[in-house]
């Protein structure tokens, strides 16, 4: 038997819950959120890829190697989402995981855009199901490959 979505949901919901009523440091809820978080069955999506991010892509021939410096960059970071989450006492299942869905967005960058302070800056959108997780990274698949190609090729014309 397998467990759907809205049971997955419901789970990740109570053991929220149970986490945000603890009495114990934030710095231990947020690592504990981290957990429960990694139960989405589409984590950290990618929805934009910089410009620089797509120029190192084609430097590895539009492929995904470990080591490459492209990140998952979150547009909202992770722990100010988390705050919001924990400070806020009266979520319903609907409008809890709507905020944490809508706050788990990412844009494909280099590791150097994703360290700076600067706001992250997508170039191009990225179509639905693309660069899907795996583990703390993401898969680039053919479908992906072709993708950034024909970007690419808008990006230089």
């Amino acid at each position: 038997m397998t467990t759907g979505h809205d049971d997955i949901k419901q789970i990740m919901f109570n053991a929220f819950i149970v986490v945000q009523k603890m009495e114990v440091p934030y710095s231990v809820k947020n690592k504990m959120l981290g957990a429960i978080f990694s139960m989405n069955p589409n984590p950290w999506r990618v929805v934009g890829i910089s410009e620089n991010a797509l120029r190192r892509f084609q430097e590895y021939n539009f492929k995904y190697k470990s080591g490459m410096g492209i990140n998952r960059s979150h547009i909202f970071p992770r722990h100010q989402r988390n705050k919001v989450l924990l400070e806020k006492m009266d979520w319903d299942i609907e409008s809890w995981w709507r905020y944490f869905y809508n706050k788990d967005k990412c844009i494909l960058a280099t590791s150097t855009e994703n360290m700076s302070k600067d706001k992250l800056i997508s170039k191009f959108k990225v179509p639905k199901n693309l660069f899907k997780s795996s583990g703390y990274s993401f898969k680039v698949k053919q479908e992906e490959s072709l993708f950034l190609k024909a970007a690419y090729k808008k990006l230089t014309g």
